[in-house]
């Protein structure tokens, strides 16, 4: 079994919304197409929430006990956490030089775009959500969850017997937010300020090359889903990399309509959509046949930025995630595809 790095207790009064297995599938959307400890990893990509929980650590805790009050309550680390299991913030852990004992899945469904970094390290199946018998098999010192609907109906008391668990409000809201108590829980900082300075370079390079091409431009972003077309929020994965990052202008529907949650987009709704460039996002091969249904009508069609060439399919493995590699790979996508 793990070591014993720590102490848990439960803030007195919580509650958390119910469990839901279909939150998780459609919040990592990605196109589809294993036993490592806390070892190093070497991120070649790696530059680097209003609603993480903030991570504090106690003034009276000495360099090798800290306390963490987060969401659901406080963890005391005694020494570095050497097997952490963080799923579907493995970005952040790779970010860190750190490997995780487990990677998020969800049946043969992996973040594509990390497997150069991770490809050995067994998965944690979500199919079902995510039970102790499958966590106390990945041995961890640390768990970290990105939303409370992971600790939900009892769940963050047994996760607590096998490990500290940090829990999240929401971890996918500022990545930077979440990259830096990942960073302080398990020592590495530096490598966490390394890569938000890294980061924020690169943003401030590319926006320079896009100027000339986007001023005065409007753009969207659309997520083809096995039952539905939605027009993606500002908030969440691309949105911010885009319209913060970047500065790119939403197309007003994004604004007015989708900016907090994703929306359906109907056919008859898709006239409204007159933004100069769209970027597709297909989840899985399962969700292409709607697409194309989309894409074969007139509405579609006469899209300006269909009819003008500006319609672009993206990966949606990392451009429905979130992280220092993600949003880099993001950038890099949106530099390459505007500036000729």
């Amino acid at each position: 079994m793990h070591r014993k790095l720590f102490t848990s207790r439960r803030s007195a009064v919580l509650s958390v919304c119910a469990l839901s297995s279909v939150l998780l599938l459609g919040g990592c959307g990605s196109n589809s197409d294993s036993g490592s400890s806390g070892s190093s990893a070497s991120p070649a990509a790696s530059p680097s929430a209003s609603s993480a929980s903030s991570a504090t650590a106690s003034p009276s805790a000495s360099v090798e006990s800290r306390e963490y009050t987060h969401l659901m309550g406080t963890i005391t680390l005694e020494g570095k956490p050497e097997r952490i299991v963080a799923p579907y913030l493995e970005d952040a852990l790779v970010t860190l030089g750190i490997t995780p004992a487990a990677k998020w899945a969800y049946g043969d469904l992996v973040q594509e775009y990390l497997e150069p970094y991770i490809k050995d390290v067994p998965k944690l199946d979500f199919t079902d959500g995510l039970n102790k018998e499958a966590l106390v098999g990945t041995d961890p010192d640390l768990i970290v969850l990105y939303t409370p609907d992971l600790a939900a109906e009892g769940a963050y008391d047994q996760f607590s017997q096998i490990a500290p668990t940090y829990v999240f409000q929401d971890a996918t809201v500022s990545w930077k937010d979440t990259l830096n108590v990942i960073g302080d829980m398990t020592g590495t900082s530096d490598k966490a300020d390394a890569a938000i300075a890294e980061y924020d370079s690169k943003v401030a390079d590319a926006k320079e090359k896009l100027q000339p091409y986007v001023e005065g431009k409007t753009f969207a972003v659309i997520r083809a889903k096995p039952k539905e077309i939605q027009l993606m929020d500002g908030t969440y994965y691309s949105g911010p990399v885009l319209y913060a990052d970047l500065g790119l202008t939403p197309h007003k529907l994004v604004k007015e309509w989708s900016w907090d949650y994703a929306q359906a987009l109907s056919l008859e709704k898709l006239p409204e959509l007159d933004a100069d460039y769209l970027f597709i996002l297909v989840q899985g091969e399962q969700s292409r046949p709607l697409l194309e249904e989309f894409q074969s009508s007139a509405l579609w069609q006469s899209l300006p930025a269909v009819k003008a060439g500006h319609a672009y399919e993206m990966p949606s493995n990392y451009w429905m995630a979130s992280g220092a590699i993600a949003n880099s790979l993001k950038i890099d996508d949106v530099v390459r595809t505007l500036v000729p």
